[in-house]
This record gives C-alpha cells, sequence and structure tokens, in this order.
C-alpha cells in the first residue's frame, strides 16, 4: 500500500529508516495499533496511533514506555518535533513547547514545534 503522495518514496529506504529507530510497537489481537521510538539522545522521532483505535489509551501507553526507557538510557529530558494537532496530548504528559516552527518538508509547509520535557528526578530537573 501506497499513501497518496508518497509515492515516489523509496519503500526499502523508508523499512531501513523504521527498522533503525527500533521502535516500541503497540498491539490490539495480534495486529499493529501503534508505535513509537526514543533515541539514545533522548528524541522522540517517530509517534503514532492508528486513527481507527481512538480513546484506548494506546497513546499513553506508548509514552510511558518511552518515558521508562528513556530512564534506563540515562537521559535527562525528552524532545519531539510534533505536529500541532499532537501538540494537546505531548502536552498533556509534561512536554513544553520550545520553539514553533515550520519546517518545509518535500515541498510542502508543515507545522510543528519542538517540544520537551524534563523527566522528573533526573540531573537537569535539579538544576
Amino acid at each position: 500500500m501506497v499513501a497518496h503522495g508518497f509515492g515516489d518514496l523509496d519503500q526499502d529506504l523508508w523499512k531501513n529508516k523504521i527498522r533503525g529507530i527500533n521502535p516500541f510497537v503497540a498491539e490490539i489481537d495480534g495486529k499493529p495499533v501503534g508505535y513509537a521510538d526514543v533515541q539514545e539522545n533522548g528524541y522522540i522521532d517517530h509517534f503514532f496511533v492508528s486513527g481507527r483505535h481512538p480513546r484506548q489509551d494506546i497513546g499513553k501507553a506508548l509514552m510511558a514506555v518511552l518515558e521508562s526507557e528513556a530512564r534506563q538510557l540515562g537521559v535527562a529530558e525528552l524532545t519531539s518535533d510534533v505536529s500541532r494537532t499532537a501538540q494537546p496530548f505531548f502536552h498533556r504528559f509534561g512536554f513544553e513547547v520550545v520553539e514553533q516552527r515550520t519546517p518545509v518538508i518535500r515541498g510542502v509547509a508543515v507545522p510543528n514545534a519542538l517540544m520537551r520535557k524534563v523527566l522528573k528526578g533526573s540531573h537537569a530537573s535539579a538544576a
């Protein structure tokens, strides 16, 4: 299946990218319904929950796993480039907007924000 407007993306390159971020995958009845990752520096590169499974705490569970993984990695803060529509979700989990941005991706302006959450109990939160 090819998403509208992305037919010219290299599918093998995309598969390798996803494998490279080593995401956590949420499943219901053995079927993936969401995925998210946190990198060694605390950056959340991908965070996705299927729109077919709203209000089932899938995002909440993924966020809890990411925060736990970040603590195990010794990360003091989480950061992510977050779409406007996802900013309220991230805010509910303690993320704050650092900077609003409008990068141009593949010729399209995509408003987002760099958001950050200092993890409680980390060295950074004591400062």
